[in-house]
């Protein structure tokens, strides 16, 4: 018998876990549980994450997909996407960025069969992971990283009931993102393919194609990666 899990049972919820939140495009006010994931404004119809969400407990609670269900590529993005923006709280200029990261991941996804989440998550989130790198550059140093040790991206993937593989893969793949040397993944190399062709701007010093598709050849891991840039600077 499963006995109902006292965080979805009303009778332990307190005043706050029932809450109004404006719908992102008419304004008007929506109510949400804080087991919601997704709520239609009955104003305009707009369908949206729960911008409170946290789905934490679903990394270890036996019962998670009965309770909370499989949480699908698109709705995982939007959610991740919805906590990048949280995080950015309004920076325009960092959310085009991780937005367009985005949209060249899911681009190079169509042809490198890598893992949808871990890709997407770590291709929003690098920014994010490279910042508190930064406040820390020792990190960056050590042949062996620790596993976790991107506090915010950590805490982004965990409410989104991230399982603990997905975040420990996500976090390496952003600490190693200047390190080509240690991305010995697809999914990595996705990831790093992406974010170069995203930010763009590469100066090669040559005018020579053979030489420029020498160099693209080595400074991009995936076929669609190299293929792609070839296109761009060729």
């Amino acid at each position: 018998m499963i006995i109902k899990c006292p965080g979805q049972d009303t009778r332990f919820w307190k005043p706050n876990d029932v809450y109004t939140v404006e719908c992102p495009k008419c304004g008007k006010p929506v109510e949400f549980f804080k087991d919601d994931i997704r709520r239609r404004c009955k104003e305009c119809g707009h369908m949206f994450i729960n911008p409170k969400l946290n789905l934490g407990c679903s990394r270890w609670c036996q019962y998670a997909d009965q309770c909370v269900g499989v949480i699908g590529k698109e709705e995982f993005k939007e959610i991740i996407t919805l906590a990048m923006k949280e995080h950015y709280s309004g920076d325009k200029e960092r959310i085009d960025n991780a937005l367009k990261v985005l949209s060249v991941v899911e681009d190079i996804l169509e042809h490198e069969e890598g893992n949808p989440k871990v890709v997407i998550a770590a291709g929003l989130l690098y920014d994010i992971g490279l910042q508190e790198i930064g406040k820390k550059p020792e990190r960056a140093k050590k042949s062996d990283q620790e596993k976790d040790t991107l506090p915010a991206v950590q805490d982004i993937l965990e409410r989104s009931g991230s399982k603990p593989e997905i975040v420990e893969e996500v976090c390496h793949i952003i600490e190693n993102y200047h390190h080509p040397e240690n991305i010995n993944t697809l999914n990595g190399k996705i990831v790093h393919d992406a974010v170069k062709l995203a930010n763009g701007g590469f100066t090669y010093g040559t005018e020579d194609k053979e030489n420029l598709k020498k160099i693209i050849n080595e400074g991009f891991f995936t076929a669609t990666g190299k293929r792609t840039a070839e296109e761009i600077y060729l």
